[in-house]
């Protein structure tokens, strides 16, 4: 396999081809048919960039996956880089200068990047076709699910009234829509075209008269959704480009539109405004109804959690792969319960230090001896009235955990607990909260390795932009948005920690705003030096955990009741 790239570029003197780990949409997560990175090298995490040379190739990836990269890949064939300590424009602008040159595939970078490369000089080759797909035997079909629209109930805003509120930035005869998650969330619809995330993977244009185009066969449509969808038509994807081509003033953002798309608008003459796509703040405010479909899906994923983790702690005969099946078949219980929101990472020892680590035969270990199990999964829930996604990590002791286990969670459950008790003003930006989760673990010299806080979708990405909370997010927190909190620590080769519920952000006066926890699990006491916490601390636990036993005491069955009990009561809550 690769073999034949290689081949490429020595028929084609190309003296390097630089390969993202994605579509012509920048999907986080890929349909089969467009993960070339997993097929040319064996990785299968969802960030990477691997710029492939004559002799040498070098990989690209965040600090979630660095670890995983080095078990996966040809370590003599790839140099591994953390993109945090070298960024791919960085290795471009050190190595693709003069005579050397770079063919990239136009349709899988965004128009952003391409500029930053031509900035810096680099000789870059723009491809109209992918060199992998020409080598890629029995390549899997692009996916054509079916496209279906939710309720009024479910999504509280109609279709026409959220393209009327996207209308009111538009400076041009027609947005062309590029991410599909805001194409979902614009058009009410939804589909299965990738794994976890009900997305429907095509372009749309929406024009100033409030029609929508969008760019799928009409007849993957579910019959029961035409009656919704007023001046929405759909256009078969091989008339697109002809589409573009009598646009006039067009509206696009650069930050997720690709290379190609915009050449070929250029090419034809279009006039381009270049502006953030509106949807993207619109889509992160939750409205009433998607904040009642969250509170109700985490109440319904809470359970199921809760009863897992009385599974676990009275288990003998468990594994990573049959824990994470449990929990799965658990929340299927529900009717509500579409699929998973990922892929479980469930991680014992030394695996739990893999920050995306996901179990399979040959790494697959016993939950057993003295260690800590952790824990990271989500859900998508549809019903017909709410809808809603989830993500929840908990770290379990196993057997008797070590002091310094018990001190580094500690420290991030101290962490967590001062992001979920934070009272900030108006203005305030996830960057400048991200310091409130570290601080404890700074304080004894250690750090986690990716961000605190992602924002997530209404069923729709368990990852959505803008909001966040990372030394990189500088989105303004408004309330509506929901993000998650996740601090974590990790010891390669030892063991990993993450506690991670998701908020809401919510008004709490005229000039200050707080966070709502929506998750319902409990937090593993057998973790915690009670010592080190503060009142606020305790206190909060206490009221986070009788929360829970409220919501869950009388449903439970009578094992799993008394083992929520015995947790409640390590916190105080029935004193």
């Amino acid at each position: 396999m690769l073999s034949g790239i290689k081949n490429f570029l020595k028929e084609q003197k190309i003296n390097f081809f630089l390969l993202p780990n994605s579509d012509e949409f920048f999907s986080e997560y890929l349909p089969e048919s467009e993960k070339r990175i997993e097929y040319l090298t064996g990785f299968n995490g969802s960030n990477a960039t691997v710029i492939f040379g004559q002799d040498k190739s070098y990989f690209f990836t965040d600090g979630r996956y660095t670890l995983q990269a080095k078990n996966q890949l040809d370590l003599q064939e790839f140099e591994i880089f953390n993109m945090a300590e070298k960024s791919v424009l960085a290795w471009i602008s050190e190595n693709c200068s003069g005579e050397i040159n770079l063919a990239i595939d136009a349709k899988l970078v965004s128009v952003n990047f391409v500029k930053a490369c031509e900035k810096m000089g680099a000789n870059l080759v723009l491809l109209d076709s992918n060199p992998v797909d020409q080598i890629w035997q029995n390549r899997p079909k692009s996916p054509k699910s079916t496209i279906f629209s939710l309720s009024s109930q479910a999504v509280g805003v109609d279709s026409q009234a959220k393209r009327a509120t996207i209308l009111q930035s538009l400076q041009a005869d027609a947005q062309i829509i590029t991410k599909p998650e805001n194409l979902c969330w614009l058009t009410n619809l939804r589909a299965a075209d990738i794994e976890f995330t009900p997305l429907l993977l095509a372009y749309a244009i929406l024009y100033k008269n409030g029609k929508v185009e969008i760019f799928a066969e009409s007849n993957r449509l579910n019959i029961a959704a035409t009656d919704q969808l007023k001046d929405v038509e759909f256009v078969v994807p091989q008339n697109f480009t002809a589409r573009l081509q009598n646009l006039g003033k067009v509206q696009i953002d650069l930050s997720t539109t690709n290379h190609w798309l915009y050449s070929f608008l250029q090419k034809n003459g279009s006039e381009i405004i270049n502006k953030t796509d509106p949807i993207e703040l619109a889509k992160s405010r939750k409205n009433s109804a998607e904040i009642l479909g969250a509170i109700k899906a985490h109440e319904i994923d809470g359970l199921a959690v809760t009863r897992f983790l009385c599974w676990l702690k009275n288990c003998d005969e468990v594994d990573e792969i049959s824990a994470a099946e449990k929990l799965l078949q658990l929340r299927q219980e529900n009717p509500a319960f579409l699929y998973e929101s990922f892929a479980a990472i469930s991680g014992f020892g030394s695996n739990g230090a893999i920050i995306h680590y996901r179990a399979n035969e040959h790494t697959n270990k016993k939950i057993s001896g003295d260690s800590l199990y952790l824990i990271d999964s989500g859900g998508q829930y549809l019903a017909q009235d709410f809808c809603a996604t989830t993500d929840i990590t908990r770290t379990l002791a196993i057997g008797k955990a070590s002091e310094e286990m018990i001190e580094n969670f500690t420290r991030v459950l101290k962490g967590h607990i001062a992001l979920a008790r934070a009272k900030f003003p108006r203005g305030t930006t996830g960057a400048q909260l991200d310091v409130l989760a570290r601080q404890h673990l700074w304080q004894a010299g250690l750090d986690y390795d990716h961000g605190t806080g992602h924002g997530v979708g209404s069923f729709l990405s368990v990852h959505e932009g803008p909001c966040g909370v990372s030394k990189r997010y500088y989105q303004e927190l408004l309330p509506g948005m929901i993000i998650s909190n996740e601090p974590g620590f990790y010891k390669n080769g030892e063991y990993g920690i993450r506690i991670e519920n998701l908020l809401l952000v919510e008004e709490f006066d005229v000039k200050f705003l707080h966070f709502k926890t929506l998750t319902l699990a409990p937090i593993d006491a057998a973790l915690i030096d009670f010592k080190m916490l503060t009142y606020p601390e305790k206190k909060w636990l206490r009221n986070y955990h009788q929360e829970i036993w409220q919501k869950f005491s009388e449903i439970l069955s009578g094992q799993e009741r008394q083992f929520l009990q015995e947790i409640c009561i390590k916190f105080g809550c029935f004193a």
